[in-house]
């Protein structure tokens, strides 16, 4: 009983060393990943303002992920919820979106807390810098403070991962818009000229015919 009641009581002294070295550990965690795409800014904004286009690159989805959408899937105000047996459950808010520049995002985990997002666009010479990060405030928590040490560890790898698939389906999309571009400017080129042929035709058409001299 003696070793069983020591055992008890070295536990809860650790426990609660734990919790006094957590309390004096990092409030915040910051994790930031970036990639450069060659691709116009406006095609890989879309791909993150748009939350239903973030299903076509997203590192965190899984087989068992259900996802929602409010009546906003696109800029400010767009929200998406999410429940899946790997992922757990939680839901992301667009907080603010600035066209092509910067994108801001709520997170919301419910019981394992809240984080934000910051999305960056920046043009550089040799294609457009984008920068994910995630901001963590673990508040008095000393659990979480705790779980903000592993961060880098357990979000980097999923950030990289994502960004990868962001720069894949951006540049996919920015070769198919030039085609679209190259099209349509051959259509419009041939319309033009097809009018231009019709306008000929119909101006010779409307000419009046040389009058004949008659013979003496």
């Amino acid at each position: 009983m003696k070793i069983l009641k020591n055992i008890i009581l070295a536990l809860i002294i650790l426990m609660v060393a734990l919790a006094v070295i957590g309390l004096l550990l990092p409030r915040m965690s910051n994790v930031s990943r970036s990639t450069v795409i060659q691709a116009p800014a406006e095609v890989i904004f879309t791909q993150v303002n748009d939350l239903k286009k973030n299903e076509a690159w997203s590192p965190w989805k899984d087989p068992t992920m259900k996802l929602t959408y409010g009546p906003v899937t696109e800029g400010k105000g767009a929200v998406s919820s999410w429940v899946s047996k790997g992922m757990g459950s939680g839901t992301m808010t667009i907080e603010e979106s600035v066209p092509y520049s910067a994108i801001n995002i709520g997170l919301d985990f419910g019981g394992m807390g809240k984080s934000k997002a910051l999305w960056t666009f920046v043009p550089e010479s040799d294609g457009i810098k984008v920068t994910e990060v995630m901001v963590n405030d673990a508040g008095n928590n000393p659990v979480r403070r705790w779980m903000n040490l592993m961060s880098e560890k357990w979000i980097g790898p999923y950030f990289e991962k994502g960004l990868a698939a962001l720069k894949q389906v951006s540049e996919t999309r920015a070769a198919e818009v030039e085609k679209e571009k190259a099209a349509a400017q051959l259509a419009a080129a041939a319309a033009a000229v097809a009018d231009s042929t019709k306008a000929a035709e119909a101006a010779a058409a409307a000419k009046p015919a040389p009058a004949h001299k008659k013979a003496h």
